[in-house]
């Protein structure tokens, strides 16, 4: 049987009127009509389904082929596939050939439509959008390969569509004023899917969709512009979902897609580009297999030159640059991560809902890792949290969250082990397949291959765990324990950590908090989790959301914080932010003290001037209980450093410390006094403090819980640094060698480190005296420890080739100039200038 086409059947329900001269018919008609057929054809058509036929009554099914054989014969036709062809043929010799110009035009239109119906689904203003410079990388190198088909495929929210609107947009408009004759057919899967449903063969429906009456014309107007085309032809396809069909429908329709290419492959210029996902083109890889070696297709599969250019990456730092400059019109330059450190919002999808939050006051230089945490909170509300499905969407994720597995870095699900979740929830699971929360890929198996789900990332993973566990209302302590027992990646625990402190926190809660201390899986991770702690705590707080405000005065996990050091500029923002708490007095002397250490190396005069106001405003007592007064210490390593003096007082509070360390209620000594001692010993030559000073750490050190690995080695470091003090460097190498690899990364033991090699290795007279030197500086460039970078440079300056003096001279003289600080030259600003 010929296709059912709706106005085919009108044309012949037409006829059947005009063969029993009926101008208007009324119920009454049918019942005449139908003795009228049994007449003429011998084939009875009852009075009830010609009232169907002719809209009298109703009815959900198409006529049956009898009923259309028999109305086609009362017509004078053989039958409904005889009448269909006479149409068909009918409609080819009256159809007139259509120009390029005018095929133009209609193309241009689809374009248009689809592109002005993209602009109000942009998740920023699409004016504020960005050009992205891969769209031309890509098709400059389709163009080079020859190739009739290019697939261009990206991640789940990499801005495909936004990207290939604004380039097929921009092209439209070049051709407008340069006057050339390309045509840009941008249409959107939907289009092909709907067409293959109506019994459409890939050629039928670009012929439809181009105004042509059927593919015979397509081919007539190919062949009259095969060599000489004023123009190319683009046809451009935006993603193509495979999650919206059935498997073997998307494999039927790829096949005719890939039979489309094949014929139109003829014409050199006609180029077709396709839009996928890589997971849709990986999970269909052997449909596409064929396509590696065909030199008609141009992919990441392929083997062509610069394929690599088929996938769209994520933002670059520029492009990133340029889109916050768009949003809120700001020419100044932006502290942006290194290329090979992409934070979420890289992806554009991500950097929309970071646009959501914070509209115009974007700043990438102050984005933290809670910020990528709230941002994924955002794209879950919008995902999984809203719409039809809700509860069905949440029941199937936190279904799944019970059958993750880590394989290598990913996270994932079996599918053959969800099957039954996946079809008590079928209808849930395919709202996020299209939403890109979740996507099936095959898991990379050549002998053993399985269908696996994965995450959009394990971020969206860890939430959906954290919240299983977070909703068992374990204690705390379970909790942990319950973490560090599941075979799972340190990181990944970390991970799901994090959102249990989100939840913990947003609630008031600080019981998970608090035990940070404790978390073994932590280690080298410590810090930034403290970090997130502190950003949650200021923004959590100061949103819209209705959240208690935690009390933090005496709190456990300030109290930890404050007493490990965290010179790092990465995390000087985090722990400012907690002097907008209500916190006990000891506390806000420490993190004062903390902020000013920081500034005081950093040589940042006003930062460090407006610590020193805050803290002299206390009551002296409030420092009685200190091992030393931070306030004096950190004025007379200011006063040394700007003016080259050293106080008469420093020796007086040195000689002190004894005193208090006999003393049973001072406040313990925390690694930011331990550095503070240190350099009031460095500045004054008292060899005796270090001594006794060092038999405290040493104490502390014995007392420490092995597995506290990175405490014991910054610890570790800081008693070698007095040891060397102490004229013990044989002892002091000896105990840094112990110290673990993994500890270099914390920023604060890897320059200590350096300074300890530094000043070792001019003891001891090391031949790599000098690269230890440069090692240091480069750290203190890095970082923009300004003073610390001079120190270094003043520690080598005696010791190295003439060549190489002359430029670390210039340097100094530039700092001191510029920074105003002296370091107490004496002696070397004689001999040097």
């Amino acid at each position: 049987m010929k296709t059912y086409l709706q106005a085919y059947f009108d044309k012949l329900k037409s006829l059947v009127l005009g063969k029993s001269q009926i101008t208007q018919i009324v119920p009454a008609d049918c019942y005449r009509l139908a003795l009228e057929i049994k007449s003429a054809t011998a084939k009875s058509v009852s009075e009830t389904t010609l009232k169907r036929v002719f809209g009298f009554a109703s009815s959900v099914h198409q006529p049956s082929i009898y009923t259309l054989n028999t109305l086609a014969e009362y017509c004078g036709f053989e039958s409904w596939n005889h009448f269909y062809v006479q149409m068909e043929q009918g409609k080819l010799q009256t159809s007139q050939q259509r120009s390029w110009g005018e095929i133009s035009v209609n193309a241009t239109k689809i374009s248009l439509f689809n592109i002005q119906s993209n602009k109000h689904k942009c998740g920023i203003p699409y004016h504020l959008t960005i050009d992205r410079e891969c769209i031309h990388t890509f098709m400059d190198h389709f163009h080079r390969s020859g190739a009739t088909t290019g697939i261009l495929s990206g991640d789940t929210g990499h801005g495909k569509t936004i990207a290939i609107s604004r380039w097929v947009e921009k092209q439209i408009c070049q051709n407008h004023a340069n006057s050339i004759n390309d045509i840009y057919l941008f249409t959107n899967s939907l289009s092909l899917l709907q067409g293959t449903a109506f019994g459409y063969h890939s050629n039928r429906w670009l012929a439809h969709l181009l105004g042509f009456d059927t593919s015979d014309l397509l081919d007539a107007f190919m062949e009259t512009h095969r060599d000489t085309a004023p123009g190319n032809f683009y046809l451009i396809i935006d993603e193509l979902h495979s999650d919206l069909i059935a498997d073997r429908q998307f494999y039927s329709v790829i096949n005719q897609f890939i039979d489309m290419v094949c014929h139109f492959a003829q014409y050199r210029w006609f180029r077709i580009v396709l839009m996928l996902r890589t997971v849709t083109l990986l999970k269909y890889e052997s449909i596409f297999k064929d396509t590696i070696i065909n030199p008609q297709w141009f992919s990441v599969l392929s083997k062509t030159s610069g394929n690599e250019s088929a996938n769209i990456p994520t933002l670059s730092n520029a492009e990133l640059h340029q889109l916050i400059r768009n949003i809120n019109g700001k020419t100044k330059s932006y502290h942006l991560l290194p290329s090979n450190q992409k934070r979420l919002i890289h992806i554009p999808l991500f950097f929309q809902y970071y646009y959501e939050l914070n509209g115009e006051e974007l700043d990438l230089s102050q984005v933290t890792t809670f910020d990528e945490y709230l941002v994924i909170t955002q794209y879950l509300k919008k995902r999984v949290f809203n719409g039809v499905n809700t509860m069905a969407k949440q029941a199937l994720m936190e279904d799944l969250s019970l059958l993750i597995e880590q394989n290598g870095d990913l996270l994932q699900v079996s599918k053959k082990q969800a099957y039954t979740i996946v079809k008590q929830y079928k209808t849930a699971y395919n709202d996020l397949l299209h939403s890109g929360i979740i996507a099936e890929t095959n898991d990379g198996l050549e002998v053993r291959q399985q269908t696996v789900i994965r995450f959009q990332s394990n971020i969206v993973a860890t939430y959906f765990m954290a919240l299983r566990l977070f909703n068992k209302h374990c204690e705390t302590r379970e909790l942990i324990q319950e973490l560090d027992r599941a075979e799972i990646t340190n990181q990944t625990k970390t991970e799901q950590l994090r959102w249990l402190l989100l939840f913990y926190i947003e609630a008031g809660n600080m019981q998970l908090a608090n035990q940070v201390d404790s978390v073994p899986f932590l280690k080298e991770n410590r810090f930034e989790v403290m970090a997130f702690i502190c950003d949650a705590l200021d923004k959590l707080g100061q949103s819209n959301r209705p959240i208690a405000r935690p009390k933090l005065n005496n709190n456990r996990f300030v109290d930890y914080m404050l007493n490990h050091s965290c010179f790092q500029t990465g995390y000087e923002s985090n722990i400012a932010k907690l002097l907008a708490f209500d916190l006990s007095e000891t506390h806000e002397v420490i993190l004062r003290s903390k902020l000013a250490f920081i500034a005081l190396l950093k040589w940042e005069e006003e930062d460090l001037l407006r610590q020193l106001d805050a803290l002299s405003a206390k009551q002296p007592e409030t420092f009685a209980n200190f091992l030393i007064n931070p306030l004096h210490v950190l004025s007379y390593l200011y006063q040394y450093f700007k003016e080259g003096i050293v106080d008469h007082n420093i020796s007086r509070d040195l000689n002190a410390l004894p005193h208090k360390l006999s003393l049973p209620d001072h406040t313990s000594g925390s690694q930011l006094f331990d550095l503070l001692i240190y350099m009031l010993i460095k500045i004054s030559g008292n060899a005796g403090t270090a001594r006794r000073y060092s038999e405290v750490i040493r104490r502390r050190l014995e007392e420490m819980h092995p597995a506290q690995t990175f405490e014991v080695d910054f610890t570790t470091l800081i008693y070698a640094l007095y040891l060397l003090e102490c004229n013990e460097p044989e002892l002091a190498t000896a105990l840094v060698a112990k110290g673990n690899a993994l500890s270099l990364d914390n920023l604060s033991y890897r320059l200590l480190h350096a300074l300890f090699h530094l000043h070792s290795g001019k003891i001891t007279h090391d031949v790599n005296y000098r690269i230890l030197g440069q090692r240091a500086i480069s750290i203190c460039e890095t970082y923009g420890f300004k003073l610390l970078e001079a120190y270094c440079r003043i520690l080598i300056l005696e010791d190295i080739p003439k060549d190489e003096q002359t430029q670390h001279i210039n340097n100094l003289k530039f700092q001191f100039a510029a920074f105003g600080y002296t370091i107490g030259l004496g002696a070397l600003s004689k001999k040097y200038g």
